[in-house]
């Protein structure tokens, strides 16, 4: 598995090149279909399993090498953005976090704001990951799931999927600046609610989940 992160410039470009440098060969032999739903790329007609997502100018896409079989979700989101809204941590995870998950919200309760919605962004990242790798989404009317079905751990620890424990997921760490790179492993942060660097203060956060099976084809 190869992912990548970058200016959302050129997308195609950016995944087209993902894709060819994974399996080793041109660009030129990797199609892009324009299909709605689940993303993928096609190398002399044969599926790559692929995953991509775009936020306020930046994109990460994932995919999976030569006879690998798991189904990829990858997610981004810019944090800046989200800090600045006039979202309400309170609001936000009754939305978002099932039962089991607003354990650990409140334990943040007299934390500062702007540090109780940066976990509350790394939860949802992770959780969108989770769910493309399921190949579906969170709209409940067709299909997909709620948010509260997909369970995770605290995300000042190191991300474990409750709900669905077949599924892996890494939080990615890019070096913010350069206009793209490659990434390779994760690095995840430990602290808890109280410790001195909880805060997660990067340009973005990017998780990657990976779901051996059973694996979900798109339909077409």
């Amino acid at each position: 598995m190869e992912w990548t992160f970058g200016a959302d410039r050129d997308a195609d470009s950016v995944v087209r090149a993902l894709v060819a440098r994974t399996y080793g060969v041109d660009p030129l032999r990797v199609e892009l279909p324009r299909r709605g739903g689940v993303p993928e790329a096609r190398i002399d007609g044969h599926r790559v399993e692929l995953s991509r997502s775009r936020s306020n100018g930046y994109l990460a896409a994932a995919c999976a090498g030569p006879g690998e079989e798991s189904s990829l979700g990858i997610d981004i989101e810019l944090v800046r953005p989200f800090l600045e809204s006039v979202t309400e941590p309170v609001e936000f995870a009754e939305v978002v976090l099932a039962p089991e998950e607003l354990k650990w919200f409140r334990e943040t309760r007299g934390a500062a704001r702007a540090r109780r919605l940066a976990w509350l962004l790394r939860a949802w990242v992770r959780k969108e990951a989770v769910l493309k790798s399921l190949h579906t989404g969170f709209d409940t009317g067709r299909g997909g799931l709620s948010p509260i079905a997909v369970v995770l751990n605290a995300p000042w620890e190191a991300p474990v999927c409750l709900s669905h424990d077949q599924i892996t997921v890494t939080d990615l760490r890019t070096l913010t600046g350069n206009a793209a790179l490659t990434g390779t492993e994760g690095q995840v942060r430990t602290e808890g609610p109280v410790g001195e660097n909880a805060r997660d203060s990067g340009l973005v956060m990017l998780a990657l989940a990976e779901n051996p099976g059973p694996i979900s084809r798109p339909d077409r």
